[in-house]
């Protein structure tokens, strides 16, 4: 609301000091810069303090998603997700092996609307890696049909793999990308970031990945959403679709997630 002159006129803009003026001068600035700020909607926060959040849906087996105290670390608290080939994965979704927590219908990515996701990943001490198998570590995934999610970030040996989809080539990557280097994570916290603006054609999307504020994967019209889905959702944890039919060189896997958070600009 800018402030109100009428008064002025009385005295005579003449009758007010140079500093007076000036002052009035920066009082207009500042409200005219905060009336034009941009505005930010928070959709979803969370630091796990209080345990598994009770509106996350669980998709793993008994234990396999836990809330640990991460001692030395100012986080305090992480989401400990884990599988392990040997276990029996057939009362999980699709039976197949999976440790993640599906984000409530607080978060839903619309097309043409952008959003910002941060959260943080620590890979724990002794991680091995599977050179023959991908693991999905966070993945948005499409509300309006069955098959791979828009976006996926995972893991195969010792590099992350990005890979988005969307349109009708629902079997075919519209963009992706290998990023080194995993295996020097192990053991310390990093920090993601990614503003996401879904657009089943590609004409106004924005795909921009940061790992450490460093930018390491951006798109560039390139599909990242299914046509007509609007309900797209959040996914953290494990996923390994391939474990138990194809050669792999590990049999467990764990991975700690930080907080979280989730905003409409």
């Amino acid at each position: 609301m800018m402030p109100k002159l009428r008064h002025l006129n009385g005295l005579g803009l003449r009758a007010l000091t140079n500093g007076a003026l000036r002052r009035l001068a920066s009082m207009v600035i500042v409200l005219s810069v905060a009336a034009c700020a941009p505005t930010s909607e928070m959709l979803y926060q969370t630091d796990w303090r209080h345990g598994l959040n009770s509106d996350l849906s669980v998709q793993a087996n008994p234990g396999d998603l836990s809330i640990v105290p991460d001692r030395g670390s100012i986080k305090e608290y992480a989401l400990k997700a884990k599988i392990r080939r040997s276990d029996d994965f057939s009362q999980v979704a699709n039976g197949t092996p999976r440790a993640e927590v599906v984000f409530p219908s607080s978060v839903r990515f619309a097309q043409g609307e952008t959003y910002r996701i941060r959260w943080s990943t620590m890979l724990p001490l002794g991680t091995q890696f599977d050179n023959k198998q991908f693991v999905i570590v966070t993945q948005i995934h499409q509300s309006t049909r069955y098959g791979s999610p828009p976006l996926a970030l995972s893991i195969q040996g010792t590099q992350y793999g990005i890979a988005l989809r969307g349109g009708e080539l629902h079997d075919k990557a519209s963009a992706t990308q290998w990023i080194c280097c995993a295996d020097a994570d192990v053991g310390r916290w990093v920090e993601w970031e990614l503003l996401y603006r879904p657009d089943e054609r590609g004409e106004r999307s924005i795909t921009d990945l940061y790992r450490d504020g460093k930018l390491v994967f951006r798109a560039t019209g390139a599909r990242n959403a299914y046509p007509g889905d609007q309900k797209a959702y959040l996914k953290l944890g494990l996923y390994k679709p391939d474990w138990l039919r194809k050669p792999t060189e590990t049999s467990d896997m764990s991975m700690l997630y930080g907080p979280v958070t989730v905003t409409k600009h």
